[in-house]
């Protein structure tokens, strides 16, 4: 038998997570395919796309990926019941912001590299 409570009770943040990050994969599925994913120094910098920011972090690049995804986010739940709705929501923001930056110094430092598979 199971002994906690099932699907999304308890766990709002984690519900918002999992939509939003569905509603985005499925938008940039749309607009583009997962091309539009990547993030380049021209988005970025130059032409100041920081919408594709946000779908960088949000978003999947394909079907599979996403079923997987959004199965691990969706198990994150358990996290969210533990720690409380907003050290979980804290937690998260902080995840993205480091992870936004660390990617914005990534491109910014490798701007004029091409990294060609061998």
């Amino acid at each position: 038998m199971n002994g906690g409570p099932s699907g999304f009770n308890n766990a709002p943040v984690t519900k918002t997570f999992v939509i939003a990050s569905s509603i985005f994969t499925i938008f940039s599925g749309i607009k583009g395919g997962p091309d539009k994913l990547g993030l380049s120094y021209q988005d970025i910098f130059r032409n100041l796309r920081l919408w594709k920011l946000i779908l960088s972090v949000f978003a999947f690049s394909s079907t599979p990926e996403m079923m997987f995804g959004l199965c691990l986010l969706y198990y994150f739940r358990v996290f969210e019941r533990q720690i409380g709705s907003s050290k979980y929501l804290v937690f998260i923001l902080f995840s993205v912001i480091v992870s936004l930056l660390f990617e914005v110094f990534a491109v910014a430092l490798l701007k004029g590299m091409m990294f060609i598979p061998v």
